[in-house]
């Protein structure tokens, strides 16, 4: 009797098991077709790795692959004539095989069957009793099933060696129970029909997977780029030439032909498409299309075409340097926020680019002086977690391995933290900024002009872009700090300039954007040691999505506008040595601006003024230069 009445799409973690096999194993010769025999199938002919059954005793032990209407409607009025399936080792001491429409009931649905004891480890190609003749519309499984023994293992249900498993295609189980977790396992089911006729699909082709090359997300527009296909031959004649367009936002790329290959039928093949290109710039779902196949249009496009997600910077640009936000979240009425505070300063030691921010929490009974409306706001990157201190986000990324759901984390060790600030600064920016504050020639107000460039209209994954601009103090000398009886509050955030604590608006749509604040000057503020912090940001109800896209920070004291000369720290300064920028030792550079607030390469620098701006993670130094030699 042919398969159960028991049916399941997923097993218990433990139940089934995968088990490599050598280069040798691998090494079967799939049975030899007639030539005028087609095959449908999902595998290669290559396996790669067995399935083992954690269970014991007498059971069978089975397998099936499901072909959908949409594809045996290509092949109306052929016969299924033959199964052709791969075991490793030989088990048990009969295989039924069969075609149904319902694998939960087999007993009402089996179409076609056979049975044999005489089949081998490898490669079987077993007959049905009847041919079954395929009419439109046919919905069918074809698999077989092995009678174990009690005394054997459950090892040898083979998979194939592609990188990929078709969903809900590849089934498997035992005593009639199937289950189709294969995309776990990544592979497809070593089982084939054969099918014989005179309705050959030439010229058909499938598309089945689609990835770049490189497995890039990151592309630029226009630009000629490969992609590696899976492919499909549904006809007999070898597949030599293929013409491919991309279609993204409505745009159509033009077609490409491309030539020299040689795709036999029914087995999938790993080809590359070259010089394919996306003809749109920002975020995009590209539709890859096969036009035609040997110069012929496709009897059946339906399954021509897949979709990619990706990125294409706009053509002629390339990504620009990032600078990396680094909050941290303490209290002062904390003690061990000190220790942590000397734990991130040391990390910051490490690395260049990196602004840092604090936002003050209250701790238990103590109300901490430096924590502002805003922060009560910025507690929502804690995500699903109560609050804590200390915590740090990192230009708020997202962070797979750690305890904390984020993208506020506690990380204790200055390593750690210097190789996710040096992964921060890995991720690809297209946008750069640049803060200009001017103090009021009364000292009164703070005037901060925020512009900047996107190299591209859209940000990567952008929802809702916003700009936030803030105001920071350091060298805040407190005694309050729980632990220390005198302690150096830096990077205290004073206020958000934005609109709203998680910026505005903002419009890239023409690249270049400005945007204007004015501040009045709290007199408990000691301007002398304060900053302006800018970023463009996402903003999305989940706060994991809203990882930064760039930041830049200025300081504000002495300044009258960018064309002036702005503070030096600790009385440390810029200087220009035989064209060169240099640096006072510790510092690091954060950006370069000509006079009209424009960042610039350090390696576009010829003759004229030009304001550098420069941190050692506490203090900064913004100082105009000339490079007149």
């Amino acid at each position: 009797m042919i398969g159960g009445d028991l049916f399941a799409q997923t097993e218990s973690d433990n139940l089934f098991q995968l088990t490599p096999l050598s280069p040798s194993e691998r090494e079967m010769a799939a049975p030899a077709s007639g030539s005028e025999n087609m095959h449908i199938g999902y595998c290669t002919i290559e396996p790669s790795r067995g399935l083992i059954a954690q269970i014991t005793g007498e059971h069978t032990y089975h397998a099936a692959v499901y072909f959908p209407a949409e594809l045996l409607d290509k092949y109306v009025g052929n016969k299924i004539d033959s199964i052709e399936f791969a075991i490793k080792p030989k088990r048990g001491r009969l295989v039924e095989y069969f075609v149904c429409t319902d694998l939960k009931n087999m007993r009402e649905s089996t179409l076609a069957k056979g049975s044999s004891t005489s089949y081998s480890e490898g490669w079987n190609k077993k007959k049905f009793t009847k041919s079954l003749t395929i009419t439109k519309g046919m919905n069918l499984y074809i698999g077989y099933i092995l009678y174990l023994n009690a005394d054997e293992m459950y090892d040898c249900l083979l998979f194939d060696n592609s990188p990929y498993s078709l969903t809900k295609k590849n089934w498997y189980g035992y005593d009639g129970s199937w289950f189709s977790n294969t995309a776990a396992i990544g592979k497809n089911i070593c089982i084939r029909a054969v099918i014989s006729g005179s309705n050959v699909p030439n010229n058909d082709i499938s598309l089945i997977r689609l990835a770049p090359e490189d497995g890039g997300y990151y592309i630029e527009q226009n630009k000629p780029k490969s992609y590696v296909a899976y492919v499909q031959n549904n006809g007999t004649t070898p597949i030599t030439s293929l013409s491919l367009s991309v279609t993204a936002k409505g745009v159509q790329s033009k077609e490409v032909t491309l030539n020299g290959y040689n795709i036999p039928n029914n087995v999938p093949q790993k080809i590359v498409l070259e010089d394919v290109s996306v003809p749109v710039e920002g975020n995009f779902v590209g539709t890859f299309t096969v036009t035609k196949v040997n110069g012929t249009t496709d009897p059946d496009m339906n399954d021509n075409a897949l979709s990619l997600r990706g990125y294409a910077m706009k053509e002629g640009t390339e990504p620009v340097e990032r600078n990396v936000l680094f909050e941290e979240f303490t209290s002062e009425g904390y003690k061990e926020c000190t220790v942590a505070d000397s734990v991130y300063t040391k990390a910051l030691a490490q690395c260049d680019n990196v602004i840092r921010v604090k936002h003050h929490l209250d701790y238990k009974s103590h109300q901490d002086q430096f924590r502002i409306a805003a922060d009560k706001d910025y507690e929502a990157l804690y995500g699903e977690s109560k609050t804590f201190v200390p915590a740090i986000c990192i230009d708020r990324l997202a962070i797979s391995g750690l305890e904390d759901p984020g993208p506020a984390y506690f990380i204790a060790n200055d390593t750690v933290v210097a190789n996710l600030i040096g992964l921060a600064k890995s991720e690809y920016s297209f946008i750069t900024l640049a803060a200009a504050p001017e103090l009021s020639a009364d000292g009164k107000q703070i005037n901060v002009k925020v512009s900047g460039h996107a190299g591209t209209n859209e940000m990567p994954l952008q929802t809702d872009l916003r700009l936030t601009t803030w105001l920071v103090e350091d060298k805040i000398e407190s005694t309050q700090q729980a632990g220390k009886a005198s302690f150096t509050q830096n990077g205290v955030l004073r206020a958000v300039l934005s609109g709203s604590a998680w910026g505005d608006n903002l419009d890239i749509s023409n690249y270049d954007f400005e945007k204007n604040y004015t501040v009045d000057v709290d007199p408990k503020w000691n301007v002398a040691n304060m900053r302006i912090v800018s970023f463009v940001s996402n903003y999305e109800a989940n706060v994991l999505k809203r990882g930064l896209y760039n930041s830049t920070q200025a300081a504000v004291a002495g300044t009258s506008g960018i064309n002036s000369q702005a503070n030096s720290a600790d009385n440390k300064t810029i200087s220009v040595v035989n064209g060169s920028v240099i640096l006072p030792q510790g510092y690091h550079l954060v950006g370069i601006y000509d006079m009209a607030g424009r960042r610039i390469s350090t390696n576009q620098l010829g003759y004229g003024l030009y304001i550098v701006n420069a941190t050692d993670g506490q203090n900064v130094i913004t100082q105009k230069i000339s490079i007149n030699h």
